[in-house]
């Protein structure tokens, strides 16, 4: 089944490896949305917050879904979480 292009994806994972296979998965699957990744939790939140460079957003729209990698440098994916369930924007 085939994903619509409108519906976004955001990948925070820091590992190159992991997110290259997440992407063969991906186009083995026939899904076409488009996918952005950060590499930590602070970028994670800039992206989710149109903040730092973050803030065109056409270049860091609203994902449809967000995989996280808990297990991130600095800001870790529990706290990404934790601030995502805080801010009902979200």
């Amino acid at each position: 089944m085939a994903g619509n292009p409108a519906h976004p994806l955001l990948v925070v994972e820091d590992s190159d490896e992991d997110f290259e296979a997440f992407c063969r998965i991906i186009r083995k699957s026939d899904i076409v949305n488009p996918i952005y990744r950060c590499i930590d939790g602070e970028d994670a939140l800039d992206f989710l917050h149109r903040t730092g460079k973050h803030t065109d957003a056409a270049r860091a729209p609203r994902p449809a879904i967000i995989l996280l990698d808990l297990n991130l440098p600095g800001t870790d994916g529990r706290e990404v979480l934790a601030e995502i369930k805080q801010d009902g924007n979200l």
